[in-house]
């Protein structure tokens, strides 16, 4: 009899311990950051790295050069611009959010960089904080966001 409860409580123990780490496996939080290795998404990158840091212990951060062939099917997955894009920023899976009735995209430039000419996104540092502090804000879809500046096929130093 004693053997038999043994082996129950032995079983229930290690059931509950691999419900827990499926639950902890679904639960890891992620940011992958996309960027360019030239001077203005090098910027971008660096300022938004202050913000990611008081984020560590809740996200497993990533880093990747756009350039990297590498780094192609990943950025396919993510419904990333095929073309050029010099800077993104995807929060479990997601980069586009909803903020006050305001659709964002964590794509191309934040509002910092405005003026720089082409790919100025509509997100600021202040967005992402608040996205990375509540993630219901993310949208269930990706969409791409429709740049003001017409792009061409010229390449840029973004």
């Amino acid at each position: 009899m004693r053997r038999k409860v043994f082996i129950m409580v032995i079983f229930a123990f290690t059931f509950t311990m691999i419900l827990s780490v499926i639950s902890m496996q679904e639960s890891i939080k992620t940011i992958d950051v996309f960027y360019k290795d030239k001077k203005p998404s090098l910027k971008t990158l660096e300022k938004t790295k202050i913000i990611l840091g008081k984020h560590e212990d809740e996200y497993k951060i990533s880093y990747y050069v756009i350039t990297d062939s590498l780094n192609m099917d990943l950025i396919k997955k993510y419904n990333l611009p095929d073309t050029h894009f010099p800077f993104a920023v995807v929060i479990n899976g997601k980069y586009s959010a909803r903020i006050n009735n305001n659709k964002i995209d964590f794509v191309h430039f934040p509002l910092f960089m405005k003026g720089i000419g082409r790919h100025e996104g509509n997100w600021s540092l202040d967005d992402l904080e608040i996205v990375l502090k509540e993630n219901t804000l993310l949208l269930d879809k990706n969409i791409l966001p429709e740049l003001e500046h017409e792009e061409d096929d010229t390449p840029c130093d973004e």
